[in-house]
């Protein structure tokens, strides 16, 4: 990656478009041939992306643990032989056994049956003690508010230990539209550049940075009221709770919604049913 970053910039003195795309086609070639050769041995790749491998095996823990160091060794003994016997030279490509994931998530491509790439949450055991592992997911991005990442977090361990999920969504929307999780539906994001500099567009934080009497951070702390962007310091009117569950809670929900074939607006509808009657 280091070499590829530098070999496709034109400011490079050594930049070459054609050793750059060789890198990034030895990668993918790499990748795959190290899926194919799993696979002969009679093992199931679900998932690979540039620099990794995911195998389901069905097996325990222990059993798991052993083939991912038998695996390891196989391949790394594999690279070794091929890459003497094709290219002459001596093999400095590793395979390592990184993780087991005791429980996997891989969420779709919106509209489509494939995994996304670099996004997904497993469940890891780190001394004797089980936790989460997410690459890639709202739980651990800035840009979602802490009330949308503790929900998926929840969402997920319930998913992994094959707990009712459907319950704990109604619920959290109640709490959602009680006011009772205000203080964790704060938007925080940094302006980059001065603010009468932005033109084009006006992005949610910049409408709530101008309502403020001066900036005393580039941070801008925010909510979304019934009346737009609000800085919590002048928050003056009733948060949007529909805004937070449509576009913070609503996506995540269906994340796992979806892999049991379900949807949130089918059960928040059935849950609006259930009252009126």
């Amino acid at each position: 990656n280091s070499f590829f970053g530098v070999l496709a910039s034109p400011n490079c003195r050594y930049f070459n478009l054609d050793i750059a795309n060789a890198i990034t086609h030895f990668g993918q070639f790499i990748i795959k041939l190290t899926a194919s050769e799993i696979e002969k041995r009679g093992f199931r790749v679900i998932y690979s992306d540039t620099d990794s491998v995911f195998i389901e095996t069905n097996f325990g823990k222990e059993k798991a643990h052993s083939l991912g160091i038998e695996i390891q060794n196989y391949i790394n003994k594999f690279y070794q032989e091929f890459v003497k016997k094709e290219y002459s030279r001596k093999s400095f490509l590793e395979l390592e056994f990184e993780k087991l994931y005791l429980s996997l998530m891989i969420p779709k491509v919106r509209g489509e049956k494939t995994g996304a790439k670099k996004r997904y949450a497993g469940l890891i055991e780190k001394n004797g003690k089980e936790e989460l592992d997410i690459i890639g997911l709202e739980a651990i991005r800035g840009d979602w508010t802490e009330a949308a990442q503790d929900f998926q977090k929840e969402l997920l361990l319930k998913l992994f230990h094959n707990d009712p999920i459907e319950k704990y969504i109604k619920e959290y929307i109640i709490k959602i539209n009680e006011g009772k999780l205000n203080e964790k539906l704060i938007y925080r994001k940094s302006i980059r550049k001065e603010l009468i500099e932005y033109t084009k567009t006006t992005p949610p934080h910049v409408k709530a940075a101008r309502l403020l009497d001066s900036l005393e951070s580039n941070v801008i702390e925010y909510y979304i009221t019934i009346e737009g962007p609000e800085p919590i310091q002048k928050l003056k009117h009733k948060l949007d709770y529909n805004h937070y569950i449509e576009k913070q809670i609503k996506p995540i929900a269906n994340q796992i919604l979806s892999l049991k074939n379900k949807n949130f607006d089918d059960i928040m509808q059935n849950s609006k049913q259930t009252k009126l009657f």
